[in-house]
C-alpha cells in the first residue's frame, strides 16, 4: 500500500473540480470543501476526513477488503453501520422530517440519548434547539423542555454519529451534557447568572444616581461640564452592564440571527443595544437625551426575572434529582465469606450483597437472611417503615433502618425499580403536550409580529412627527421589552413540570406529560379485580375432593410443583401452602400455560391441570354436580374457585380426564379504600366498572361490596380489550387500572392505563401512569392533580395573553417607557411563577 498521504487544496485549485463533490469510499458522506486524497492498494479515492481514510486502508491491508471491492457492499460494513460505528448520509425521504416527530418508521435501528442543555432562557430557545435537530439527517425525534433544561432525542446511528447533536447544540448557542442527575452544570450556570446580576445591579444604581444630575438640567440650568461629561461618565459604567451582564442575553440574539430565528433575545438585544446605541451617539454629538440608566435597568430586570425562574425550575425538577442521590456508588459485596465494595456498575445479577443499618439499597434483590425495616418512602410516597425478611424483596433505593440484610441481586444497574422510575420521570419532563406545542407555535409567530409592531410604531411617530425622534425610539424599545413572552412560554411547561414532581414524590409516575391533559377527558374507569380491587394476597380457607377423601398432601405436592411455573397470585398461594405444610415440591415438565384460563403439565407420571371452570368446559372435563354445588356456596360468599384434575395418564392432553378431581377455594380480601375510591369517582361523574376473568358470581360480590357500577366476569385477556374497544366505539374515555401481566394489553388499549406499584414490570411497562404503592387512594389524587394542573395552565396562559395585549396597547401610545415595561415583565413572569408552584403543595 502507498503510506503517501495528502491533504487535498482548495477545490478551486483541484486538478478535478468534481472531486470535493464526490462521496467518502467509506461512510458514503460528502467529502466537503478539502477532502482527503490518496492511493490505497491500485486505486485512487477520497475520504470525508482522516478517520474514514485510516480505517480504509487498514482494512485493505488486512485482507478483510480486497482492492477496488465496494465496501458498502461487505457484510463488516453492514454490521459496523447498524451499531453506528460508522456514519453514513440518511436516505433522501429521511433528511426532512415529515412531522414535528419525524417518520414513524425510521430506516434503521434507533437509540435515544437524553441531554441536559445549559444557556435556555425561554419556550423559544426549547423550539430552537427541537427545530435545528429536526433538520439533522438522521434524527427521528427530538423534545426540548425548557422548564426541566432536558432535550430527548431518538436518532438513528447508523446515520448520525452521536457527538453531532451536542455539536448542532452549541451551534446555536447552548452546552449540552449527558443527563446524570448531576447539578453542577447548573449550579455553575446559576452562579454566572448571580455575579451578572450583581455586576448589573451594581452599576444600575450608580447610573441611575448619576443620571438624576441630567435630569435636574431638564429643570434647572446646570454647569456646562456636567452636561458635557457626564454622558460619557454614564457610557462608561453602562459598558459592563451591556457587554459583560447583558452577553447571554446578546450571544443568544446572535445565535438566532446566524439560524434566521428570531427569538425572545432578539427583542431584549435590540431593545438594550437600541437604548445604548442612540444614547452613545446623543453622549458623543452633545445631545440632551441619553437613555443609559433605561439599557441597565432593562438588563439588571431582565436577569432578575431569569434568576427567579431558574430557582422554580430547579424546585420543579428537584424530584428527579433526588431520585438520582438516591442511589448508592458503591455495594458491599459478600465473596466468600469476606465483604469488599465494588461500583454498583460491577454488581451483577444474582451476586450476594449486604445491606447494613442506615445504608441504601443498591439493587433490587431477595433477601437471604435478616430481618429488618425499610424505608421506602421516596420511592412509594408511603412514610410507613415496610417490614423485610427472608424471601422479601427489596427495592433499590430503599433505605435499610434495622439489622444486617444478605440480599441477592434480581435486578442491577439500568434494570432496577429506581432505574426504571427514573427513566419514566425522565421521559415524563422531557415530553410536551399538545397544548404546550400550540402555545409554542403563537410564540414563534408572536415575536415576529412584535418586532414589526416596534418598527411600525417608530416609524410612523417619527414620520409623520407624533413625538420627537427619542420618544418615538422609547415607544419602540418598550414594546420590544414589555412584549417579550417569558410568561406565556413558561405557562404551561412550568406548571406541567411541578406536578410531575409533585406526583413523583407522592409515589405517583407519570410518564408522559400528555397523560395530565387526558385524565380530564376520562369518563370510564376499568378496575381489574384480583392484585387490584383486592389485594391479591390469597389464602387457601377450603378445599374439597370429588370422592370426599379430603384433600390429601399427594394432590397439594402435584399442584405445587405445577404452580411454581405461574405468574398468577393463586398460583403462589398453592405454593406457599404446600411449604407451610412442610410438603416436597417435586418437578414438572411439559408446561403449558392457558392463558387467563389456568395452567397444566406433567409431574411425577400424572398428567395435572388446575384452573377456572372455562378451561375443564373448553376441554370437555365434567365437573360432578356436588362440587358444582359447592362452588356455588363459595363464590356467593366471595371466595375464588380453582378447579384442578390428576390422572395417572402421562399426556399433557387434558380430554383424557374423566372429571375433575377437586376444587380449592381462596380468600382474599378487599382493599379497605376500595370503596371511598370508587364513591369518589362516581361522585366526579365517572362510570366504574370491574372486569375479571373470575366467576360471575365471586366477581358480583365483589362488585357489590365495592359499589361499582357494573361488572364484566370470566373475561380473557383479549375479552378486556374488547371491552374497552367496545367503549371507545361508543365515544367513551377509558381508564384502565390494573396489575399483572393479563392486565397489560388492556393497559395498552385504554385511552389511560394506570398500573399498581406491586404489579408485574410489563405492566409497568405499558402504563402511562404508575401507582408505587399498593393503595388506591392516589387514584383520587391523580385526577385531582390533572384538575389543578389545567386549572393553573389555563390561568397562566389567560394573564400572558391579557398581560401582553393590554402592555403593547399602552406602550404604543407612550403611557409605559422601557423600564416600567422591564419592570411589568418581571412581575408577570413572577405572577406565573408563583401561580405555578401551588401544584408543590402536597396531594391529600
Amino acid at each position: 500500500m502507498n503510506q503517501h498521504r495528502e491533504r487535498a487544496p482548495d477545490p478551486n485549485a483541484l486538478p478535478n473540480p468534481d472531486l470535493a463533490k464526490s462521496a467518502c469510499a467509506l461512510c458514503g458522506l460528502g467529502t466537503g470543501r478539502q477532502p482527503y486524497a490518496g492511493r490505497i492498494g491500485e486505486d485512487e479515492h477520497v475520504f470525508c476526513c482522516l478517520g474514514c481514510r485510516n480505517v480504509y486502508a487498514i482494512l485493505v491491508e488486512s485482507g478483510v477488503v480486497a482492492s477496488g471491492q465496494d465496501i458498502r457492499e461487505t457484510e463488516i460494513f453492514r454490521r459496523s453501520l447498524a451499531l453506528g460505528l460508522i456514519s453514513n448520509g440518511a436516505p433522501k425521504e429521511f433528511a426532512s422530517p415529515s412531522g414535528p416527530n419525524g417518520p414513524t418508521s425510521p430506516p434503521g435501528p434507533t437509540c435515544e440519548v437524553m441531554l441536559q442543555v445549559s444557556g435556555m432562557w425561554c419556550a423559544s430557545c426549547a423550539w430552537l434547539i427541537e427545530h435545528a435537530l429536526l433538520n439533522e439527517s438522521g434524527i427521528v425525534a427530538a423534545e426540548a423542555n425548557f422548564a426541566s433544561d432536558l432535550v430527548r432525542v431518538t436518532y438513528c446511528p447508523q446515520y448520525l454519529p452521536a457527538e453531532r447533536i451536542n455539536e448542532r447544540i452549541r451551534e446555536l448557542g447552548y452546552q449540552a451534557s449527558d443527563y446524570l442527575g448531576d447539578t453542577t452544570a447548573a449550579d455553575e450556570e446559576k452562579r454566572d447568572l448571580l455575579l451578572r446580576l450583581g455586576v448589573a445591579a451594581f452599576f444600575w444604581m450608580n447610573i441611575m444616581t448619576l443620571s438624576a444630575s441630567l435630569y435636574v438640567g431638564y429643570f434647572e440650568n446646570i454647569a456646562t461640564s456636567v452636561r458635557k461629561f457626564m454622558p460619557l461618565v454614564l457610557l462608561v459604567l453602562t459598558l459592563p452592564v451591556v457587554f459583560y451582564s447583558a452577553w447571554p442575553i446578546l450571544r443568544l440574539a446572535w445565535k438566532g440571527a446566524l439560524n434566521l430565528t428570531i427569538r425572545m433575545e432578539t427583542l431584549l438585544a435590540v431593545g438594550i443595544l437600541a437604548a445604548f446605541g442612540y444614547s452613545t451617539v446623543q453622549a458623543f454629538t452633545g445631545g440632551d437625551h441619553v437613555y443609559f440608566d433605561t439599557a441597565s435597568a432593562i438588563v439588571t430586570l431582565v436577569l432578575l426575572g431569569k434568576l427567579i425562574e431558574r430557582n422554580a425550575r430547579e424546585r420543579t425538577v428537584r424530584a428527579i434529582t433526588s431520585l438520582y442521590r438516591m442511589m448508592p456508588r458503591k455495594a458491599r459485596l459478600l465473596v466468600e465469606g469476606e465483604e469488599r465494595f465494588v461500583s454498583i456498575e460491577a454488581l451483577g445479577t444474582g451476586e450476594i450483597f449486604l445491606v447494613k443499618a442506615g445504608e441504601r439499597v443498591p439493587a433490587d434483590g431477595v433477601i437471604m437472611s435478616g430481618v429488618s425495616h425499610t424505608d421506602e418512602s421516596l420511592l412509594t410516597g408511603e412514610a410507613r417503615p415496610v417490614a423485610k425478611s427472608v424471601g422479601d424483596q427489596l427495592i433499590a433505593g430503599s433505605i435499610n433502618l434495622g439489622g444486617v440484610l444478605e440480599v441477592r441481586a434480581t435486578r442491577t444497574g439500568d434494570e432496577t425499580t429506581l432505574a426504571r422510575i427514573i427513566h419514566l420521570v425522565e421521559h415524563a419532563l422531557s415530553s410536551k403536550s399538545p397544548l404546550e406545542r400550540t402555545v409554542d407555535r403563537i410564540s414563534r409567530i408572536f415575536v415576529p409580529g412584535v418586532v414589526l409592531i416596534a418598527i411600525a410604531t417608530f416609524a410612523i411617530c417619527s414620520h409623520y412627527d407624533i413625538v420627537p425622534v427619542s420618544d418615538a425610539l422609547m415607544r419602540a424599545i418598550t414594546i420590544l421589552v414589555i412584549a417579550c413572552p417569558c410568561a406565556l412560554g413558561m405557562a404551561t411547561p412550568l406548571a406541567i413540570t411541578a406536578a410531575i414532581g409533585t406526583a413523583s414524590q407522592h409515589g405517583i409516575l407519570v410518564s408522559d406529560s400528555l397523560v395530565l391533559e387526558t385524565i380530564r377527558r376520562i369518563n370510564t374507569v376499568i378496575f381489574d379485580k384480583t392484585g387490584t380491587i383486592t389485594r391479591g394476597d390469597f389464602a387457601i380457607v377450603d378445599l374439597e375432593r370429588s370422592d370426599q377423601q379430603g384433600f390429601i398432601d399427594h394432590d397439594l405436592a402435584l399442584l405445587a410443583a405445577l404452580e411454581r411455573y405461574s405468574e398468577h397470585p393463586l398460583g403462589r398461594a398453592v405454593v406457599q401452602y404446600a411449604r407451610q405444610q412442610r410438603i416436597d415440591i417435586g418437578e414438572a415438565a411439559g408446561i403449558v400455560i392457558h392463558q387467563g384460563l389456568g395452567i397444566s403439565g406433567l409431574v411425577d407420571g400424572h398428567r395435572v391441570a388446575i384452573g377456572n371452570r372455562r378451561l375443564f368446559e373448553r376441554e370437555g372435563v365434567a365437573i360432578p354436580a356436588p362440587l358444582s354445588r359447592r362452588v356455588g356456596e363459595w363464590e356467593a360468599a366471595g371466595r375464588t374457585v380453582a378447579f384442578y384434575a390428576i390422572t395417572g395418564q402421562s399426556s399433557a392432553d387434558l380430554n383424557g380426564s374423566a372429571a375433575v378431581t377437586g376444587i380449592i377455594a381462596f380468600g382474599d380480601t378487599i382493599h379497605p379504600e376500595a370503596k371511598e375510591v370508587i364513591a369518589n369517582l362516581r361522585a366526579r361523574g365517572i362510570r366504574t366498572m370491574i372486569v375479571s376473568g373470575d366467576s360471575r358470581a365471586s366477581t358480583a360480590w365483589t362488585a357489590g361490596q365495592v359499589g361499582a357500577d357494573d361488572f364484566i366476569a370470566e373475561a380473557l385477556p383479549d375479552d378486556k380489550i374488547g371491552v374497552i374497544r367496545q367503549l371507545q366505539q361508543q365515544g367513551q374515555h377509558v381508564a384502565m387500572i390494573g396489575d399483572g401481566i393479563n392486565d397489560a394489553p388492556a393497559l395498552a388499549q385504554a385511552n389511560l392505563g394506570m398500573a399498581v406499584g406491586t404489579g408485574t414490570e410489563i405492566a409497568m411497562k405499558v402504563a402511562a401512569v404508575v401507582l408505587m404503592s399498593n393503595s388506591l387512594r392516589h387514584i383520587p389524587d391523580v385526577f385531582d392533580l390533572a384538575q389543578r394542573t389545567w386549572r393553573i395552565v389555563r390561568q397562566n396562559l389567560f394573564w400572558a395573553f391579557f398581560y401582553n395585549t393590554l402592555a403593547i396597547a399602552l406602550a404604543v401610545t407612550g403611557v409605559l417607557n422601557p423600564i416600567l415595561a422591564a419592570g411589568a415583565m418581571l412581575l408577570s413572569s413572577i405572577s406565573v411563577i408563583g401561580n405555578s408552584m401551588h401544584l408543590n403543595r402536597k396531594l391529600s
